[in-house]
């Protein structure tokens, strides 16, 4: 025990180089796509302040042009790299320790809601594509970013998997800018969630799968 609270101060200095030495170029990288999608989120939604269109139409048309331009450039990142991001061999009581935390992120999700109002899903065009980002393009884009592309990186300079997990889950909650002590935590809930299913499956597929399930199961209730 004494041997491995030793090790604490080696492992946070790792966890720091990580960070900001291998992860220098992709957090810069973040920050741009980031700042670019905010530019451009901001001028669509000037440009349809003029248009004749209802209120929810035009946030949603904003929103979709910070997801595409934001989530975009990152999935192109981890397209580029997707040869080292294949599913690596797991045993099957580590595939059902991954399902496991998925459904247990789920669940407590699930719990989260309960009391507040089910708005449902809108069945109409604008309403469409944002299900379709929010439960289908988000997840894909960041998952194959943070637990695919940043996860082969961080393995290629020979880093350990417990800590890339705790570097990549860390990294994935800052990115959306968590605004409180409330968001924040729930932004590292799902994080670790998110990297723990990563290191126990192998690969991303289950992360894309329980990321996708939870969006959905808050967009249920918040609406879209």
């Amino acid at each position: 025990m004494f041997s491995a609270l030793k090790g604490i101060p080696r492992n946070m200095l790792t966890l720091l180089r990580m960070i900001f030495i291998d992860c220098a170029v992709p957090i810069l990288f973040l920050i741009l796509t980031a700042a670019i999608a905010t530019t451009l989120s901001t001028f669509m939604a000037i440009i349809l302040s003029g248009e004749k269109l209802e209120g929810i139409v035009k946030i949603r048309a904003s929103h979709l042009t910070a997801v595409v331009t934001g989530n975009g450039p990152l999935l192109l990142a981890s397209l580029i790299r997707l040869q080292p991001i294949r599913q690596s061999f797991r045993s099957p009581r580590s595939i059902i320790a991954a399902i496991a935390i998925g459904i247990l992120l789920l669940a407590i999700n699930v719990l989260a809601q309960i009391g507040k109002v089910d708005v449902g899903l809108e069945f109409s065009l604008s309403a469409g594509l944002m299900i379709l980002s929010t439960c289908v393009f988000t997840p894909v884009s960041e998952e194959m970013f943070f637990r695919g592309y940043l996860w082969a990186r961080l393995q290629a300079r020979g880093r350990s998997d417990g800590l890339i997990t705790i570097c990549t889950a860390l990294l994935f909650a800052a990115v959306h800018w968590p605004n409180s002590l409330a968001a924040l935590t729930n932004y590292l809930f799902m994080a670790f969630s998110f990297s723990l299913i990563r290191y126990f499956s192998g690969g991303i597929g289950l992360p894309i799968f329980f990321h996708a399930a939870m969006n959905f199961i808050v967009i249920r209730h918040i609406g879209v």
